[in-house]
């Protein structure tokens, strides 16, 4: 089953926040684009804002950008940047651009994302580019259900997709279709605060970015994937979505785990978030992704 929505990690993981974005004495401000191509699905919206100083309480609505011209285009196959087709968007709320004409995302194509026209900023050009990846399956039988924690681990195999000279770099995640306190695996039940946590927080749980590397390639290239116990939050129905990302949102992740936390370094040595967008912030990326759905057994 192939999810057509945008899933939950990445509205987590791409949210900006008004935080000072780049070390410096008086407050700057940056245009913030936010768009996610899924292949095989419509063209997205595109939401476009401004950041906020950090004395202020950021808020969407607060800081859009109403009334700009915003092109998504298709470019060919060959090496150059010609268009072979130009999308037109229009404002549906301020702030947010939607399609004019529906249109899907090719799978393996280069997409490249235009701004401009910004009322009040004349000369302002925002600029970005995603590789959509190749779209892909699971094509090895998946369990009606399996029981949590036992021996016979939940895999899957997934269809090659060929993106180019890298390996592809995954995010699974796993949502739960009844999360409810009474359902909750023993490892999240043992640290749930019921006066500080909410269920919402643990209904999709992501794995972060896995390297394909990680897994078990067969001969013709599809990869075996056994999926871990910890990702597992809630027994009974779960959708499982595996997501190939592109290098924007790659690059996004992995810079934005640093700035939380995720590494050794002195605060004076943390890189800045890589964007790879011209003109400002933000993200403008792409993913394939698929879903499978199983039911997780209580042990007896």
């Amino acid at each position: 089953m192939r999810n057509k929505t945008l899933y939950s990690f990445l509205i987590l993981l791409l949210f900006i926040s008004a935080c000072e974005l780049y070390p410096q004495d008086e407050y700057e401000e940056y245009f913030v684009v936010e768009s996610y191509l899924v292949a095989q699905s419509p063209l997205p919206k595109v939401y476009l804002s401004t950041t906020g100083p950090a004395t202020e309480r950021y808020t969407f609505g607060t800081y859009t950008i109403s009334e700009a011209r915003v092109i998504i285009q298709l470019l060919t196959i060959d090496e150059d940047t010609t268009v072979e087709s130009s999308y037109t968007y229009l404002m549906e709320k301020p702030g947010i651009y939607a399609p004019l004409i529906p249109r899907d995302v090719i799978p393996g194509r280069t997409y490249r994302l235009i701004i401009d026209n910004i009322p009040g900023e004349p000369e302002a050009v925002i600029t970005a580019y995603t590789n959509v990846p190749e779209a892909f399956s699971t094509i090895s039988p998946v369990p009606d259900s399996i029981t949590y924690q036992s021996p016979e681990r939940l895999e899957v195999t997934l269809s090659p997709s060929d993106n180019g000279f890298r390996q592809n770099y995954f995010i699974f995640t796993t949502i739960a279709q009844k999360p409810i306190f009474e359902n909750f695996t023993p490892f999240y039940a043992s640290f749930f605060d019921e006066e500080e946590d909410e269920l919402e927080d643990f209904e999709k749980t992501s794995s972060g970015i896995v390297n394909e590397s990680n897994f078990e390639i067969s001969p013709d290239s599809s990869v075996i994937l056994q999926y871990p116990w910890l990702a597992v939050a809630f027994f009974e129905e779960n959708q499982i979505v595996a997501n190939i990302i592109d290098d924007n949102i790659y690059d996004f992740v992995r810079s934005q785990s640093v700035q939380l936390g995720g590494s050794t370094l002195s605060p004076g040595e943390i890189p800045n978030i890589l964007y790879n967008i011209e003109g400002g912030i933000g993200v403008f990326g792409s993913i394939a992704a698929d879903t499978i759905q199983t039911y997780i057994k209580r042990p007896e």
